[in-house]
Order: structure tokens, then sequence, then C-alpha cells
């Protein structure tokens, strides 16, 4: 007969492995968010050990922000269709064990993907992933809210982090492969996936990339508000050229993005600040070029002349894939003039390319504050094959707009041109606020340009026929090489004449001159109430009338 005392012991020992067992599995469950890496333990079991707890379809238990962000910062109409996205089911991150960080997201995409949609919340803390992230249709990635919310003050940190593989450049044999870095967060199924945003996250290392097919993306609903993003970047998938150029170099890709997003309707880039702590680049010593006849490989041996740069490339993208033909109509290019796309509050630096770049029917870009460096140079053309001849364009701009009743409002804005290698040419480009006829730019039908502030042109530059625009106190002070007017409306393309109706330039402080012309006629256009510093002139058709303007010279109109 078995004795009591036994079975006592024998309950003791289970119940001791039990309590082991328990805290064992807590701790693998859920490990410290301080820092949680995508790379499994050796010791980590191989499947879940438990799985997270729906509550009714919708979220699970752990407590997170629930609130719609983009009401609270611009209240319930501004945006509705915010109002669709399903901020109150929230799946934590911190719910989903899993073998590594990539995995425990996928785990929650999916949860929230598969119930209708929601939020994949993660709390403050740096997460370290491995892979892409890939968002899928109706889930939304959301950190902590910061206690600083402004993504204009330099004080702005989200407090959840996400973070990507740096790249380590190895400068001999075939370099480090791109394939250890240069991710990106993208949907899965481009051109179908809705309901998608990024919300008070700090992303370094990944770009955001939203896109599918321009002409045939069924994508909608996009909202990336509250995201710091730096160290982004691809390399060009043409360097290098095998034939002079060594196997480990590298050239940032001039065609890459912090965000670019197509979508059909409703785009919201708004209170994000990109590119303000570049941390990775690197030095290229013994970078090679060919001349310009192509006769010979030029050298560069100081290294700082071509580095591989995270700030030479496009900064926000949306609805400006493909090819097109000059001056585009709704009728020829109706993916330029998609509804409901703004661009707002935000924060862009950057070193080369243009910081806005969109399209769309009511398009509006209001707010933005660009930032550009001073005093720089460049060793190469755009391609990086080649040293750079004087009249390279590198692309340096503010905002380059098309589409029709556009709202370019209240950006602040710096742009600067290269000086070509150790010529005294400057690269052919510095535009501020641009449309012009080629790369996606479309004819002008309602465009309101008001209260901007830059050192750089406004330009509706030879587009074709322009109809409604005003163009407002903007003040624009271009710098002394500028060699273009501080305004400059022309509807004349290089081959033929255009008309011009209701355009008015009305009331802007400018450093330069006025240029207003068309040359096919027009009517109702006028210049009116603009103050120059005496440095410039009104040049203009003869359809339109001046008046009260001060502080420039008064050229004779002509037709």
């Amino acid at each position: 007969m078995n004795s009591p005392g036994k079975w006592r012991y024998v309950a003791i020992a289970l119940l001791s492995f039990a309590f082991v067992l328990g805290i064992y599995v807590l701790y693998r469950t859920y490990p410290g968010k301080d820092v949680v890496s995508s790379q499994p333990s050796p010791t980590q079991p191989s499947t879940p050990v438990s799985l997270p707890r729906l509550v009714s379809n919708c979220g699970t238990e752990t407590p997170a922000e629930t609130d719609n962000p983009i009401a609270a910062a611009y209240g319930n109409s501004a945006y509705p269709w915010t109002n669709e996205i399903r901020w109150q089911c929230v799946y934590n991150i911190e719910d989903f064990p899993g073998n590594s960080l990539d995995e425990r997201f996928r785990d929650a995409r999916d949860a929230a993907s598969n119930n209708g949609g929601g939020v994949v919340y993660f709390p403050a803390g740096t997460y370290r992933f491995s892979e892409d992230l890939e968002l899928a249709d109706g889930v939304v990635v959301r950190g902590e809210t910061p206690r600083v919310q402004d993504a204009k003050s330099s004080n702005f940190r989200p407090p959840t982090r996400l973070e990507f593989p740096k790249y380590e450049p190895r400068f001999s044999g075939n370099g480090t492969p791109n394939e250890t870095a240069f991710k990106k967060i993208l949907t899965k199924q481009p051109n179908y996936d809705k309901k998608i945003g990024l919300i008070n996250l700090e992303i370094d290392r990944a770009g955001i990339k939203f896109s599918g097919n321009p002409k045939i993306t069924e994508m909608r609903d996009f909202v990336v508000f509250g995201v710091r993003s730096n160290n982004v970047a691809e390399p060009d998938p043409n360097i290098p050229d095998r034939s002079f150029q060594k196997p480990w170099f590298r050239y940032s890709y001039r065609f890459a993005a912090n965000i670019d997003i197509d979508a059909r309707e409703n785009v919201l880039v708004a209170n994000n600040r990109l590119n303000d702590a570049i941390t990775d680049n690197f030095e290229q010593p013994g970078y090679t070029v060919k001349s310009l006849d192509n006769s010979k490989t030029i050298t560069y041996n100081d290294g700082s002349k071509v580095p591989f740069h995270y700030g030479n490339h496009y900064g926000i993208i949306v609805n400006r894939s493909g090819r097109f033909e000059p001056s585009e109509t709704p009728e020829t290019a109706p993916e330029l003039f998609r509804k409901g796309v703004t661009i707002r509050d935000n924060w862009v630096y950057h070193t080369m390319r243009v910081a806005i770049h969109a399209a769309g029917e009511g398009l509006v870009i209001r707010d933005n504050v660009i930032r550009d460096d001073r005093n720089k140079q460049w060793w190469t053309d755009a391609t990086g094959l080649r040293e750079p001849r004087g009249a390279n364009t590198l692309e340096n701009r503010g905002i380059d707009w098309s589409g029709w009743n556009v709202e370019v409002i209240g950006n602040d804005f710096e742009v600067y041109r290269h000086r070509l290698g150790s010529t005294n040419y400057l690269s052919v480009d510095g535009e501020g606020i641009l449309i012009q006829a080629c790369c996606g730019g479309t004819t002008v039908n309602g465009a309101t340009i008001g209260g901007n502030r830059g050192n750089a042109y406004i330009g509706l530059y030879k587009v074709g026929d322009i109809r409604e625009v005003s163009i407002d106190n903007n003040r624009i002070e271009p710098p002394d090489y500028s060699d273009i007017s501080a305004i400059y409306v022309v509807a004349d393309t290089n081959d033929r004449p255009h008309s011009m109706e209701n355009v008015r330039v009305e009331n802007n402080i400018l450093k330069g001159s006025i240029s207003v012309v068309a040359k096919a006629g027009g009517r109702n256009n006028s210049v009116v109430g603009n103050r120059g510093d005496g440095s410039g002139a009104i040049l203009r058709s003869c359809h339109v009338q001046l008046r009260d303007n001060r502080g420039f010279e008064e050229k004779a109109c002509s037709d």
C-alpha cells in the first residue's frame, strides 16, 4: 500500500515542474520590448507555445491605443475615409509568440486581416526585423504616440522604432551582397490592398513602397502619419558596369524614395520627418567613370567625391510612376488625375532629386518644410557612369506637381544646385515649385499656389494651355546665381504657342523677375500688386494686364 507521504512528494515535484515551465513559457512568449530581435534563439521552441486570445474577432487582450489619430490631428470631417479603418481592433504584438519578430508580425498581421482588418500595435521599444515587412489588406501598423507630436519639430522622436539591417560595405571582391540590406515596407497584394497605414513609427533602413501598376491599381485609403524615416536607399541596378568599374562599387539609385505610393483614391501623407538623421553614408575611394567622349576612364581616388549617399533620391512620391507623353490630360493619362491625395505638414531633407513629387485631381500639397545642403558638389552624371557635363540635371527640386485643381499652399522650401565636378558649371535644375510638360506633367486647369516661402522659383514651365491659376502672397528670394524669373508662367511649348486664361499673379514679394507669356493669346490675365527688390523685370504677353507693381522694370509687352 502506498504511503500518503510519497504522493505528497510527487505532488510537490509536479507543481514545481509546472511553475518552472510556466516561467519559461512566459519568458519565451513575451521577450523584453526594449530590443526585440527577429533572429530566433537557439534554445527557442520550433513552434509557438501558445496562441493569442482574440476578443470577439476584433483584437487581442493586451490594451493599446484605439483612437483615430487622423481625426485627433485634423478633425473628423477632414479625411472621413480614415474612419473606415478599424482603429478599435488592435492586435498587440506582445500577444503573439514566435520564433522571430518577422514571424510574430506576420501572425499578427494575418490575424488582423483575416478578421476584417485592424491595427498591429507595437508598444514603445526597438524592434529589429531581418526581412521586408509586408502589410495586408485592411492592416495598419501603429506605434506608441510620441511625446512631441509635430514632425516639423527637431524634438520629434517616435518611441516605437522599427529597425532593419544596415548595409556594411566591403571594398573588395564583389562587395557586400545587396540582399543583406535595403529592405522595404510593402503590401502583400500590390494593386488590390486597401485601408493600409503606418502610424507613429521611427523606421530606420526601410523605404515605404505601396506601389503597383498605376494604370490598373485598385489600391486606396492609404495613410502614412507620424513616421520618422532615415537611411533609405536602393543600389542602382546598373552599377557597377563591369567593363570599367570594380564589382564592389555601389551607387545610390536616383529613383528610390522614402515614401512611394500608387493608389486609385485617398492618400494621406502627413506629419512625417524624412532624412533628419542619416548615419549610413559611405565613401568609395577609387570610384571610376567614363569621360564625356567615352575615350578614357577617370578614377576618383578621393572617396568623398562619389559617396553612396542616403539623401540622393526622392522624398515623397504619389502617383507619378510610369512613362508619359508631354502635357497629359484626364483622357490621355487618368492615373495622373486620381482624387483624394494630400501631402501636408511633412519635414523633408534631401540632397538630390525631388522632395515632393505628386499628381492628382484636387491634389493638396501644404505646409511642408523642405531642406537641402548649400555648396553641393558632384562628380558624375545622374547615372553614376560618366563625368558630368555642363548641362547635366540632377533634378534638385522642392515640389514637382501635376494634375488639375491643385493647391500648393504654405510650404517653406530650400533648393540648391550642384557644382559639377571641378568646373564652374551648376546643375540645370533648382526649381522650387514646378509643373512642366514632360515626365508626368499635365496641362494646367485650376491651380492655387499661395503663401509659400522659398529660395527657388515658381514655374509653370512650357506646359501648354493654362487655365484658372492664382499665384499669390508668395515670398521668393532665389540666390544670386539664378538665371530664370522668380515666377515663370509660360504656356508655349518648344514646338508651338499656347493660350492662357484667368491667370493672376498677385501680391508676391520677390527677388528677381516675373514672366507671364502665352503667344497664342488669352484673356483675364493679370500681374497686380507685386513687390520686387529692383533687380528684376516683368516680361509679359500683351493680353496680360499690369497694375500697382513696384520694384520691377516693366518691359514692353510682346505677342
